[in-house]
């Protein structure tokens, strides 16, 4: 089995039904679908400029194993895969967004060109998501959150 099967089976095992959204991802139009955050993984979704300075601060920290990070040029944003159940990192800007249950992040396929989302940082098909305790730090603090 292949890194991306392997993550695109690790990503639908959320959905109520894996097969489906596996199918879907195969023979859909677009290659994405809707996953549950909440379940598995949360995601943080925050703006573009702010996303692609704490992807460079990951890389800089050479923390190994960053968590999956998805980018969609038409939302202008960066949404990150992260630890479900943890509080969101601390300092937020006001347009990030905390996604946890209830929320349905648009997900592509890992092993196809989809239109809209794509990975910035692929799945790694074992499970690593981004930990919050992890990206506190590398947040630039926003004046209403100290």
């Amino acid at each position: 089995m292949t890194g991306a099967m392997r993550s695109a089976r690790w990503l639908a095992s959320a959905c109520d039904d894996p097969a489906g959204c596996l199918r879907e991802w195969r023979v859909g139009p677009r290659g994405v679908v809707l996953l549950p955050a909440g379940r598995m993984r949360d995601a943080l979704a925050v703006p573009e400029i702010l996303g692609r300075g704490l992807l460079a601060a990951i890389a800089r920290s050479r923390r190994s194993g960053s968590g999956p990070v998805l980018g969609d040029s038409r939302c202008q944003e960066l949404v990150l895969l992260m630890t479900p159940g943890t509080p969101p990192p601390t300092g937020l800007d006001r347009a990030a967004r905390y996604l946890t249950s209830g929320a349905w992040p648009a997900v592509p396929d890992p092993d196809r060109q989809a239109t809209g989302p794509a990975w910035l940082v692929a799945p790694d098909g074992c499970g690593t998501l981004c930990s919050p305790t992890d990206v506190s730090p590398l947040l630039p603090q926003h004046p209403s959150a100290k």
